[in-house]
């Protein structure tokens, strides 16, 4: 992508130094932290889903820019000239757009995905198989490269800087326009169109979750004999253990045998309430109480109530997760996108001090994303530290 990039700019020793000490560290950590990622998902079955895949994806793309991008930075701004020559600087160059196009394209694929989870969970599962997700991410490269090769085809050039190579804005306007377009502006209404309907299905499920009953119900037992239960609210039950209560509310139990047992009668009115409640077991014969109050206490010490999240709250986490990977990439490229703009139409951008906050940004969301990872999903984090463990310690 475009950058404001003066190669008359003159930094001071202090400058030069605390960039690339930064820059070093962005180096080490983005190679570091996503190839860990790769492995992760690589290594470990269980994490090969069909968003892992794209998110596998964003890695390597993270890691590319960073090998590439990030040293040729941190060698130009030593050197502050650029030293490595007309042919590198295209390539570098192309590359920089490249990475950053299929970053920001890939976050659109996981949000598609992220949506179609929400609205039709049931048909997820055949709209996204492994198959198909591979596919879409070869399209997303494929479709990188044509908006990024132009340049090397007389649309517009890449121009070296104080910096790096990139796009020169003042080449051709046109282009610069088509590619802000392309890489930021078209992605961050369709990302922000994506996650407001996320968010309003999601709040709309939950909402009819907790308005929902269980049903009366009419089980079989082996031996042929009817099991009935009443209509109890699963907001209204809690489970108590050492004195503390906790709701189920947005939690599910899971029993192996259920049967509704009463001491009264039966009236069209329904169940008389005398000594009426719920007997759960488990595959071990252990029980536990449920009186209509909706209070459920352990029979014996060694029961164990087995609870589980719902669907719709992992839906709601995972969907946060990949929303601060879209607003820290917005955050990252967006001194970049404002920087190109004013540099294309001859506007004078400030200090020195705009491009350096700008690249310092953009070589940040490179490690950025492994950290969001670890910090907001407890099933990638477990398996990261294994892979850790195993690579740097065994």
């Amino acid at each position: 992508m475009a950058f404001i990039d003066n190669s008359e700019m003159e930094q001071s020793n202090l400058i030069i130094a605390f960039k690339s000490t930064y820059l070093f560290i962005c180096f080490f950590l983005g190679v570091i932290g996503n190839s860990v990622v790769v492995i992760t998902i690589l290594k470990i079955k269980k994490m090969q889903t069909v968003t892992n895949w794209f998110i596998l994806n964003l890695a390597i793309a993270d890691i590319l820019f960073t090998i590439f991008e990030i040293t040729t930075i941190i060698i130009t701004s030593i050197a502050k000239r650029w030293l490595l020559g007309n042919i590198v600087c295209d390539t570098v160059g192309f590359m920089n757009s490249l990475f950053c196009i299929t970053s920001i394209w890939t976050l659109v694929m996981i949000s598609i995905n992220r949506f179609l989870h929400v609205a039709k969970p049931n048909d997820i599962k055949i709209l996204y198989t492994k198959r198909r997700a591979i596919i879409i991410i070869i399209g997303v490269w494929v479709f990188s490269l044509l908006i990024s090769f132009p340049p090397l085809i007389g649309w517009s050039q890449f121009k070296s800087g104080a910096n790096f190579c990139t796009v020169d804005g003042k080449k051709s306007k046109s282009y610069s326009i088509f590619l802000g377009t392309i890489a930021y502006v078209m992605p961050m209404l369709f990302l922000a169109s994506l996650y407001s309907c996320i968010f309003f299905l999601l709040h709309k499920h939950e909402k009819t979750q907790m308005r929902s009953k269980i049903n009366t119900v009419e089980f079989s037992k082996p031996n042929g004999s009817k099991i009935l239960f009443d209509s109890v609210s699963v907001s209204s039950l809690s489970h108590q253990s050492n004195n503390k209560k906790t709701s189920l509310k947005d939690k599910k139990v899971i029993a192996y045998y259920i049967k509704y047992r009463t001491k009264g009668f039966l009236t069209n009115e329904g169940i008389s309430t005398i000594d009426s409640y719920l007997e759960l077991k488990n595959k071990n014969g252990n029980q536990l109480n449920a009186n209509d109050s909706g209070q459920l206490q352990r029979r014996n010490e060694r029961c164990k109530l087995e609870l589980t999240n719902t669907e719709e709250n992992r839906k709601v986490r995972i969907t946060k997760m990949l929303l601060i990977l879209v607003l820290c990439f917005f955050f990252c490229w967006t001194p970049v996108f404002i920087g190109s703009l004013l540099y294309s139409f001859n506007t004078k951008a400030g200090s020195f001090n705009l491009a350096t906050f700008g690249i310092m940004c953009a070589c940040l969301n490179s490690i950025l994303n492994p950290i969001i990872y670890s910090v907001m999903n407890r099933g990638f984090r477990k398996y990261i530290i294994r892979v850790c463990r195993t690579i740097f310690i065994h």
